[in-house]
Parts: C-alpha cells; structure tokens; sequence
C-alpha cells in the first residue's frame, strides 16, 4: 500500500472520527431537553452529511456508526440504536438520495437532487415516526393502552398550562390533551423531515464552499419538484385520519411529512414568483418571519401552494411569461 494511499484513508477515518463523535454530541446534548440544548441538538445530523457529501458515502456511513457505538458505550446500547435509526442512517440515506438520484439532464445529469433528498426525508421521518410509534403500541399492549399512559403524563402539564392562561373552565382539559397526544407524532414527523432538510442545505453548502461537493449546486426554487402523485397520497393520507386510532395516527403522519415536503415546493413559488421585484427581500424575509414565528399556520397556506404549482405548474407558467418571444 503506497504513502499516498495510507494519507488517504487515514484522512477519511480521521474525518469519520470527527464528524461521528460530533453528531453524537450533539445528540446527546438535546437529550438535555432545554430550549439552549435542544437548539443546538437540531444540527446532529449535519457532521454526518458533511462527511457524506464532501468525502463519501462510505465516509458518512462509517462517522454514523461510530457515533452509534460511542453512544451505545457511554450511555446506552438501546440510546446508541435509537441515534442510528432516527440521526445517523437517514442522515446517509438523505446525502445519498441527493448526490446520486439523476437530475439536470440538460447539464448532464451531475446536479445536486433537491427533489429527491426532500421526498426521502418524507420518507425516512414517516418511517422513523410511524415505525416508532408501531413499537410502542406492541411493547405496552395496545393503542389505547398507549394513549391512556400519554394522557395521564400530559394531562398535569395541560391543566397547568390552562391554569396559568385563566381558561380552565373554558376549554375541556381532558379533550385538550387527548388532541395534543394525538397530534404529537404528527409533529414530530413534519419537524424530523425539516431538521432534516435545513441540515442537507447546510452541509451541501458547506461542502460547496469548501470545494468537496461533488455534483453542481442546483437553483433549488427552480429544480424542486414534488410529483403530482404524492399529492394524491397526501389527499388519501387525510382522508384516512378520520379513522381514529393508530391507523388514523400513521395516516397523519403520511399526511405531516408530505405537506411539510409540499410546504418546502410553495416556499420554493415563493423564490420564482418575487424575482425581479424591489420588494423581494422585504416580502421573503417577512415571509420566513412568519415560518419561524407562527407554525403550523405558514406551512398550511405554503403547502396548498406547494400542491396547487404540482397541478397547475405555476412556476414554469411564471417562467415561460417573463422568457422573451
């Protein structure tokens, strides 16, 4: 084996090293569970999909199973697991799905798949939540057994929330927190795929300053595009909430992901539709304002417009208006 061979791969474990004992740090500091922690904790995925974008695949995937087995030493196998299921593999998978789904055909296919990276962000937050919550429902012995124990933790924080707002005796605490429980994978399915997407952007953007990036950027309000059809999953999706129980659970959690991945194409109509005006700073700015301010209600009205520009295609009749004849 040649010098130049050694340098090479002790480079790729040394970055693999790093960038696994990092995302484990910051996984275990949101397990912390304050608001300083849990912020920081959000980036976890973004060591592992720097060294996936900027050195390799075999690189991100071997910096996830390092964190795993870091975790899984100092604090505890099944914690080690529950990082490589929900952090460290989708963060591979996601990379993968970006550098190597074909896209740009026009530029020879070697452009950065926003379109591919977000649907499998859809994917792996609907699996990683769906396939989480399908375990617990076995361990304790059933759904409603489930929500009763949820309900019996929550119910104290909810008649304190209540209490603290003077709506006690206006709002039916029970019902309240029933909702909320069952509104909660929801949630946490639609805020895994966005942790998912900020941290891809970030990484690739890194990797792209930094010059490791091996696909061209892409004009990702131009080439992200989610196909109709998943808009008709999302419709069925919510339809099938109406079941109730843990079928109409998994059903909104389909739902969540792919209106949040619907959400992400009407943010993108956004971008198209303030090119050339003065104001597109002011408007976009307040526009991310309210995102970051006022969830879920921003993501509501973006992901109808995410779902009316998969029908109508609104950003290429926007595009073919302002080409000259």
């Amino acid at each position: 084996m040649t010098d130049t061979k050694l340098k090479t791969y002790g480079a790729s474990a040394l970055v693999a090293a790093a960038a696994g004992l990092a995302a484990a740090l910051l996984f275990v500091l949101a397990a912390r569970a304050s608001l300083a922690t849990v912020m920081v904790g959000y980036f976890a995925p973004m060591p592992v999909m720097i060294a996936a974008l900027g050195y390799g695949l075999s690189v991100g995937a071997a910096a996830a199973a390092i964190g795993a087995a870091f975790i899984a030493t100092m604090l505890h196998p099944a914690l080690g697991l529950l990082y490589l299921l929900s952090i460290g593999a989708p963060a591979v998978l996601i990379a993968a799905a970006a550098l190597l789904a074909p896209t740009g055909e026009e530029r020879g296919g070697r452009d950065f798949a926003p379109t591919a990276a977000v649907l499998t962000s859809a994917l792996v937050a609907a699996t990683v939540v769906g396939g989480g919550l399908a375990y617990f429902v076995w361990r304790v012995g059933g759904f409603e057994t489930l929500l009763a124990s949820a309900m019996k933790e929550g119910q104290p924080i909810v008649d304190a929330m209540l209490k603290d707002s003077k709506a006690s005796g206006a709002v039916d605490a029970a019902r309240l927190t029933r909702f909320l429980v069952m509104a909660a994978p929801l949630g946490i399915a639609a805020s895994q795929l966005m942790s998912m997407c900020v941290n891809l952007y970030l990484a690739g953007r890194v990797s792209l300053i930094s010059g490791n990036l091996p696909r061209r950027w892409p004009s990702i309000a131009d080439d992200l595009s989610i196909p109709s059809a998943f808009g008709a999953l999302f419709a069925a999706a919510c339809g099938l909430v109406f079941l109730g129980g843990l079928p109409g659970v998994v059903a909104g959690v389909v739902a969540a992901v792919f209106g949040m991945a619907f959400a992400l194409q009407g943010l993108a109509v956004a971008h198209v539709f303030t090119r050339g005006s003065g104001a597109r700073p002011a408007l976009l700015m307040s526009l991310y304002g309210l995102v970051v301010l006022m969830p879920p209600w921003p993501f509501l009205f973006l992901a109808l417009v995410g779902l009316a520009d998969a029908a109508f295609h609104l950003r290429a009749r926007k595009t073919a208006s302002r080409t000259p004849n």
